[in-house]
């Protein structure tokens, strides 16, 4: 399945980077009369219930509807909401968020921040606004990236994408650009799918726990993709507990930032067709990576099916596209 740019940023962006933090609320013993003129004030088509800064429940346009029809518009919200609230936590990536929204038929979903307090609402406008948003980010930051590329033989292209700690603003940059390198080559569209999450994920892991940063090194060859991770320090204590999935050594500050799931190896792992881990505490970790190179759409259709095809496929692409 071919995922396009705008699918990996959904799957990328967090829950709290589209929601609204602006929440109109109403507490549960408004009435429903409260409720409606709130609704068409304020042009939204639910309130979430609170009540000593807990979400209680939530009172929907529907709602405000069947009490007009059956003559209880002056009745307390709370007789009439619904309890069984459907809530996403604000950690959560924006794909499960969608997927509930798309589900449900819900046209939004109250956000809960870690302690199950309403921080915010998601809606199918502001995941629009978010993922423009996002694009133009990305595009404005390409413009200025430093990436370099240099061909070392006519059959093997070289990227480097320096990668300092802590830099959650630039997280994903180098995938993004290693992906566009791979689909202006005519690779298969899941195989750039796969080295471009295992390259999301090393960089992740670079900006949170690296103390110095470190470099990504993309090798394109006739046969393979090799991915050389270079951590400049501190080192893993124990492999092995590391690449348990959902163990994280991540700061609280990391989690609330919506990083540091303890999924990043085991997530790079299943995307190679090989994984070599080696780390010294105190010294670093370098971590190699291959994926095993299939001929994608664009060369098939164009007849290229020589081993430089995947290098020299995409070149008038990536001249027009500058």
């Amino acid at each position: 399945m071919e995922f396009s740019f705008v699918e990996e940023l959904v799957h990328r962006l967090k829950v709290f980077q589209a929601m609204a933090k602006d929440v109109v609320t109403i507490n549960p013993q408004n009435t429903l009369r409260d409720a409606q003129i709130n609704m068409r004030e304020t042009r939204v088509s639910g309130l979430p219930v609170v009540k000593e800064n807990r979400m209680v429940g939530i009172v929907t346009i529907e709602d405000v509807i069947q009490a007009l029809d059956h003559g209880y518009i002056e009745e307390p919200v709370d007789r009439w909401m619904t309890r069984d609230v459907v809530t996403v936590e604000s950690n959560w990536p924006l794909s499960r968020a969608m997927s509930i929204l798309n589900r449900t038929r819900f046209g939004r979903l109250p956000v809960l921040d870690k302690d199950g307090r309403l921080c915010g609402v998601v809606t199918p406008g502001s995941i629009l606004r978010a993922l423009l948003t996002e694009l133009n980010r990305l595009l404005a930051r390409d413009e200025k990236s430093e990436v370099t590329i240099e061909t070392l033989e006519s059959e093997t292209l070289l990227l480097r994408f320096d990668v300092e700690a802590g830099d959650f603003d630039r997280a994903g940059l180098a995938s993004v650009q290693l992906k566009r390198e791979l689909a202006a080559r005519g690779v298969d569209p899941e195989l750039q799918r796969r080295v471009a999450i295992a390259t999301h994920e090393s960089e992740t892991n670079l900006i949170i726990h690296s103390t110095s940063g470190g470099t990504i090194i993309a090798n394109i060859e006739p046969e393979c993709i090799r991915l050389t991770v270079t951590d400049n320090g501190p080192g893993i204590d124990n492999i092995e507990q590391a690449m348990q999935p959902g163990y994280s050594t991540a700061s609280d500050f990391v989690r609330s930032l919506g990083f540091g799931a303890g999924m990043g190896l085991s997530n790079i792992k299943r995307c190679a067709d090989h994984f070599e881990l080696k780390s010294k505490p105190g010294l670093g970790t370098r971590l190699n990576l291959r994926f095993n190179l299939k001929l994608g759409s664009a060369a098939a259709a164009t007849g290229q099916t020589d081993k430089n095809s995947l290098l020299n496929g995409g070149a008038n692409q990536m001249e027009l596209e500058g």
